[in-house]
């Protein structure tokens, strides 16, 4: 007596895993975009970060780590009479404004359609944004930072102030991590 059979195979299965991995203006090591110096009231530094997904998968974009260091630099007479009190604080982050906003044209100013991330003293810049912007594999995305000194009564008091920012960008496979 026969009977019929068959057998057929599924050999070889092979699992590779995807590359989340970003890049910020073309590379992965710190980017240095501003060294500004002798600035005063009614300056207007901006610079604007390319973001790009180099991975093979899509990912969301954050901003993480944001510490804002002011640094006081001494106390001259024009500071001490405008009310500058603390010999090792400075305050010139209080007196310059930060616009960060997702730059969609990459053209480093706001246009219809960009999305403001942060547009307040750069000294109450919260430590992180979580952003949850979507950037494919492939893909690139701008940020621009515009630091704006416009006039207030107390410019005297960050006379020779320095403020140094550092900022994260974290791209994570999620939305909320």
């Amino acid at each position: 007596m026969a009977w019929f059979n068959d057998v057929e195979t599924s050999d070889g299965n092979t699992f590779t895993a995807g590359r989340l991995y970003l890049n910020v203006d073309g590379g992965n090591i710190n980017v240095v975009k501003f060294t500004v110096s002798n600035m005063v009231p009614g300056n207007q530094p901006k610079a604007t970060y390319t973001i790009t997904n180099v991975g093979t998968i899509n990912g969301y974009l954050d901003l993480e780590n944001i510490v804002v260091t002011d640094n006081e630099n001494g106390r001259i007479e024009p500071e001490i009479s405008a009310g500058d009190t603390t010999e090792w604080v400075g305050e010139l982050s209080s007196v310059v404004g930060c616009y960060l906003f997702i730059d969609y044209g990459g053209d480093g100013w706001f246009s219809t359609g960009d999305k403001v991330i942060f547009n307040a003293m750069t000294s109450t810049l919260p430590g992180n944004f979580e952003l949850d912007e979507p950037i494919n594999a492939g893909s690139t995305t701008y940020i621009t930072a515009i630091f704006n000194w416009w006039s207030t009564s107390n410019d005297n008091q960050a006379m020779t102030d320095s403020f140094v920012l550092d900022i994260g960008f974290e791209l994570a496979q999620t939305t909320g991590q």
